[in-house]
């Protein structure tokens, strides 16, 4: 099993949910986050438009989901040909997972996802 972690502007949680239905990948959770990295914030006008400030880190949303091993390359792709491209950016990271247990029904492995 591999864990996703996919950070991307608010505005395309819509598409990366789709992929992963279409994919039968099982639940999924998203949090909205705040951090900095290459993409820089645009200045914002406060003070009813007599000042402005550029933040230092900019909003965006994770998702998180477990995934089978045959399912990773898949997956994979479909999130980088529709979401590739963005300006506003957006990162991918994944991770083995050792260990997952259903707390209600205490079965172990893939067939807690």
């Amino acid at each position: 099993m591999k864990k996703l972690e996919i950070i991307i502007p608010h505005r395309r949680l819509d598409d990366v949910s789709e992929i992963l239905k279409s994919a039968n990948t099982g639940g999924m959770s998203h949090y909205k986050i705040e951090g900095r990295g290459k993409v820089k914030a645009e200045p914002v006008e406060v003070a009813r438009g007599t000042a402005s400030y550029t933040p230092e880190f900019i909003p965006r949303t994770k998702v998180e989901v477990i995934i089978r091993d045959d399912q990773v390359e898949a997956v994979i792709n479909k999130l980088v040909e529709k979401l590739g491209g963005d300006a506003l950016g957006g990162k991918l990271f994944v991770t083995d997972v050792q260990i997952a247990v259903d707390l209600s029904s205490k079965q172990r492995g893939e067939s807690t996802i």
